[in-house]
């Protein structure tokens, strides 16, 4: 092989070695998302008289249940960002996740929904930006 070829083979080879990174990066995106867990909101415990005392001992067992039921799902997905964590009218969180990590949580009998999101950046009164997941229904 003559050394013109050989340097075209290494070089070749070596772009190779460094697309594959690049491929691996773009396969694993993380993009915003909604998981709902099936478990009722904090809220859901209301008697719709005498309102709901977030503080009180029953409220604050309930909360300490949803946030273990989170913490299990979560061990799914344990590389995802968590953005939020919701209990009282809403139970799950705001994660950002690979298409993979969204799989692994639908197929988990304690989700009851994964949705898209999207990230807003504002800017309030020169501050840094605030993000913000929102779905997208």
């Amino acid at each position: 092989m003559s050394a013109f070829r050989l340097s075209i083979a290494i070089v070749a080879g070596m772009a190779s070695i460094h697309a594959l990174p690049v491929a691996a990066q773009a396969a694993a995106a993380r993009l915003p998302y909604l998981v709902r867990l099936n478990a009722p909101p904090l809220a859901s415990q209301a008697d719709g008289v005498h309102g709901l005392d977030t503080h009180s001992e029953a409220a604050r067992r309930y909360t300490a249940q949803l946030e273990a039921r989170q913490r299990a799902v979560l061990a799914l997905v344990p590389d995802a960002p968590v953005q939020y964590r919701y209990t009282v009218a809403f139970n799950g969180f705001a994660a950002m996740l690979t298409s993979a990590e969204v799989a692994r949580l639908q197929a988990s009998p304690d989700v009851a929904q994964v949705s898209p999101g999207t990230v807003e950046h504002t800017q309030e009164d020169g501050t840094n930006g605030h993000h913000k997941i929102q779905d997208q229904r």
